[in-house]
């Protein structure tokens, strides 16, 4: 099939629904995998059509759908591309995706779609499977961070880091407090790699520890030795002088530097 008419019909079928003779069926609501290992992502089809053809797409947070590989019925070989290949078995009706040496980037819905070889056909896309990659975090330091406005003692801000953590936390909202979800910071000038998560309140009873220590892992294994350190949003009025300091001097020393050169193109030019 030429590709402008695949374009086609992924607009046909976002306009006018999916056909009712083909059915596309992703049993994995959701599902994870540790950075670096393999994944296997399952979809199964139904089609009383003979010649059609069978796709996988991404579609990341930012929201827009990623052709990652297709796959035609009438081939023998199973399609592969970088690190992502399928397992395609025709009597089974099954198209299963295999992403080997699963990174970050990786994290995503995935959605199995559908086309029959016939003209008046249309994409039927299945429910999409919600992939989850969990870092590795090396020698990991967690430690907690309170962060307190000068100009108002109700704002607390609490920032967990550097953890282990083996699941998602998602965004949640209890009472006053409000938690982020969990995000990784990847270092690659260090080649390491933090979780992060937020928690704030303007409630004047919200304590850090409790909240991370008590909350975040009440249902996880992990022991959290995390400790406290108070910070505020102060500024360190000496490390500002300071800098000054040293930005003057800079330019002082271009000026001199300049005179300098001025003067001996003048000199040389006599």
């Amino acid at each position: 099939m030429p590709l402008v008419s695949l374009l086609w019909a992924v607009v046909l079928s976002t306009c006018l629904g999916s056909s009712t003779a083909q059915k596309v069926t992703q049993t994995q609501p959701d599902t994870s995998v540790q950075e670096t290992e393999t994944v296997t992502l399952h979809c199964t089809y139904d089609t009383s059509d003979s010649n059609y053809y069978l796709f996988w797409y991404k579609q990341p947070p930012s929201g827009e759908l990623i052709l990652i590989i297709r796959q035609e019925a009438f081939k023998q070989e199973n399609a592969t591309k970088d690190r992502f290949s399928v397992d395609f078995q025709k009597a089974k009706k099954s198209f299963s995706l295999r992403i080997s040496e699963s990174r970050l980037e990786d994290a995503a819905m995935y959605f199995c779609a559908l086309i029959e070889g016939t003209g008046n056909s249309k994409l039927t896309f299945g429910d999409g499977t919600a992939l989850t990659v969990k870092p590795n975090i090396t020698d990991p330091d967690p430690a907690v961070y309170q962060l307190k406005s000068p100009k108002s003692s109700k704002t607390s801000v609490c920032l967990f880091t550097d953890f282990d953590s083996q699941f998602n936390e998602p965004q949640s909202q209890e009472g006053t407090v409000i938690r982020s979800n969990t995000t990784v910071l990847d270092m690659r000038v260090m080649d390491s790699k933090s979780n992060g998560v937020l928690a704030w309140s303007n409630s004047t009873e919200f304590k850090c520890n409790s909240t991370f220590n008590e909350e975040f892992y009440s249902s996880s294994d992990f022991s959290c030795n995390a400790t406290l350190i108070k910070k505020n949003f102060e500024t360190d009025m000496n490390l500002n002088t300071r800098n000054l300091l040293v930005i003057g001097l800079r330019v002082l020393l271009l000026k001199v530097a300049g005179f300098d050169l001025f003067m001996t193109l003048r000199l040389w030019s006599r």
